[in-house]
């Protein structure tokens, strides 16, 4: 983990600068980078009515992030831990409605869901869609104003800020709530400790959106800070407020966030060297992995569906609620030199490891929000580290699956109650809709019941079977006349590949 510490309470700027000029976002992440959803607009054409919202941010005019925000639907959101992370973003394949050219918009509210609505007539931003809701000048920029709603296409890019990160300090004696705002590099603050001039540092815990708490008494101290994103990056910011300091008012601390990335970067892979992040790992399952069958995705026997040894359990931070299963990881242990061993393996996302409160994050709770944590494969984690190590830091980063045949589709349920485990997918992995359709109907939406299972409650017996599959990146595959008119229930069949 790379830590950058400054004195005092205002960094010196020329150098974030420079990185501003030398280098351009677009290519932070690399091609695969880019995923697709829709957006629409809000808050009218001043953008007045964006502020406040869910990551308490309040007048986003004063601080600093003016109108080229949005609002992101469930799962982008991330339960709040996405408010300030940054997005490019272009309007996609609409001739018609589309303008050219691209917009960088701040995460800075939540689009809740309406499950009132259908996913495709209002239920914009119900899950599982990748949705934004733009304010309306930033829309306006890549839209046309009657299109209403567009498809996108859309990306994570480093966040560039003028200035420090600013702690805003609310609450009262003994609750102390500090809005963190003006972050650059990741944006997303995952962890924050607070430290007084006559206390050690303490963790502080995540109120909502970007507001964290602490129940010390801290009055008449001067305070320093330690922020953490969620890409590992660590920025000290020491005596950022003073002795005298009072609930109410904003202190600027440090944030050279960006200019640490981009001038170590190598650029190197699919996503470029800003997509590797840092983490941990462990292992379980014995030497065989036999104990990593069956798990929160719902694979089963991952050694007959392919997978192998080479999978990990996500911690709560990476798993997205199930939504990441499939999804695959290029993974070297990081900075450990005792108990590295050199190279990098690829594993797929299988399992669910669960938060365990009971234990620190630092001692046991490896699995704890907001940690992103690989529980891995025991083989797998013996080609990169020793087995005595036990838990070890890794860089990771998102890579493409490469996979061996056609996805896989397999059929579980009873009539009128169709559960499709879909496995063997290739590309991003990570399976966000999935539609079915029988030889004498329409398409259908089928909903995600658990892990990678879909579910449809429609009569389908003696029909083939066809099915629509979207990963998180917006790429499609459509298999027709994957199952036959006589399947039947617990047969596996195999269609096209991304």
């Amino acid at each position: 983990m790379a830590a950058l510490m400054f004195s005092g309470i205002r960094p010196a700027s020329f150098f974030l600068l420079i990185a501003f000029l030398a280098f351009s976002p677009a290519g932070c992440y690399g091609d695969y980078g880019w995923q697709g959803g829709h957006a629409t607009f809000y808050g009218g054409g001043d953008a007045t009515g964006t502020m406040g919202g869910a990551c308490g941010y309040g007048n986003l005019y004063s601080q600093g992030y003016g109108t080229l925000t949005a609002a992101l639907s469930t799962a982008l959101f991330n339960d709040g831990l996405s408010c300030g992370s940054c997005y490019e973003m272009r309007c996609n394949d609409d001739p018609r409605w589309c303008r050219p050219g691209s917009i960088t918009v701040t995460a800075t509210n939540f689009c809740p869901p309406n499950f009132a609505l259908s996913n495709n007539n209002g239920g914009w931003c119900n899950p599982p869609l990748q949705h934004f809701d733009l304010a309306e000048p930033a829309f306006l920029q890549i839209a046309e104003y009657r299109a209403g709603i567009v498809p996108v296409a859309f990306r994570r890019v480093p966040c560039m800020k003028k200035g420090g990160m600013r702690f805003t300090v609310n609450g009262h004696s003994y609750f102390n709530l500090v809005l963190i705002t003006n972050v650059g590099g990741a944006g997303d603050v995952h962890a924050v400790s607070i430290k007084g001039s006559r206390t050690g540092w303490q963790p502080m815990s995540r109120n909502w959106g970007q507001n964290w708490q602490s129940n010390s008494y801290l009055n008449g101290q001067s305070l320093s800070f330690q922020v953490t994103t969620s890409d590992g990056k660590t920025v000290t910011s020491y005596n950022v407020a003073p002795a005298g300091w009072q609930f109410g008012q904003t202190y600027e601390g440090g944030s050279l966030f960006l200019f640490f990335l981009l001038f170590t970067s190598r650029l190197t892979g699919s996503y470029g060297d800003y997509g590797w992040q840092s983490g941990h790992a462990t292992f379980y399952g014995g030497g065989d992995a036999s104990g990593t069958m069956g798990g929160a995705c719902g694979y089963g026997n991952l050694y007959s569906q392919g997978y192998g040894t080479h999978t990990a359990a996500l911690s709560t931070a990476l798993f997205n609620d199930g939504l990441s299963c499939g999804s695959c990881y290029e993974m070297k242990c990081n900075d450990d030199p005792r108990w590295c061993l050199p190279g990098t393996i690829t594993i797929t996302a299988t399992n669910f490891c669960p938060p365990n409160y009971a234990l620190a994050n630092n001692n046991g709770g490896w699995c704890n929000p907001p940690l992103q944590h690989f529980d891995m494969a025991e083989p797998a984690f013996l080609q990169i580290a020793q087995y005595r190590a036990g838990i070890v830091p890794v860089a990771f980063r998102r890579v493409p699956c490469v996979k061996k045949g056609g996805i896989r589709f397999t059929i579980n349920g009873h009539s009128y109650f169709n559960l499709v485990l879909i496995t063997n997918v290739a590309g991003a992995g990570d399976v966000h809709a999935v539609s079915i359709k029988g030889s004498r109907t329409g398409w259908q939406t089928m909903s995600r019941n658990w892990g990678q299972n879909w579910q449809s409650n429609s009569y389908l017996n003696g029909q083939s079977l066809s099915f629509r599959v979207t990963t998180s990146d917006g790429k499609t595959v459509t298999s027709y006349n994957v199952a036959p008119a006589n399947w039947q229930f617990g047969q596996t069949f195999e269609g096209g590949q991304f």
